[in-house]
């Protein structure tokens, strides 16, 4: 094992397979003795309106200059690859994350929970 991914999703709202969208990821990664090794985040454009903003805090010109969750999916996928993801509510991030992955053309086999 190469350790844990620790992620953390800002979306538009709770519901994944419709309209929602993730607007915000952060990772984490972490050694396998609990030692930071890198961190990495990014806005996402969500391609809508971003929701509730007061919870989240994203400007919505920030939005939209940001990539879009298929522009951000390799290098994702490259950070999450051989670790243990870690999540505060893992069903709620899995879930949109699942759903992202398609709608980008990259399906996961099943969400990790």
């Amino acid at each position: 094992m190469q350790g844990f991914a620790v992620i953390d999703l800002e979306t538009t709202g709770f519901a994944y397979n419709a309209n929602d969208r993730v607007c915000e990821i952060g990772v984490v990664l972490v050694s396998p003795e609990g030692r930071r090794e890198h961190s990495w985040t990014t806005l996402v454009n969500p391609q809508r309106d971003l929701g509730a903003q007061h919870i989240h805090r994203i400007d919505a010109t920030d939005a939209r200059m940001a990539p879009r969750f298929a522009d951000v999916v390799g290098d994702l996928t490259g950070l999450l690859a051989g670790r243990v993801v870690v999540a505060h509510n893992s069903a709620f991030d899995a879930s949109f994350l699942a759903a992202e992955y398609a709608r980008a053309g990259w399906p996961l086999a099943s969400p990790a929970t």
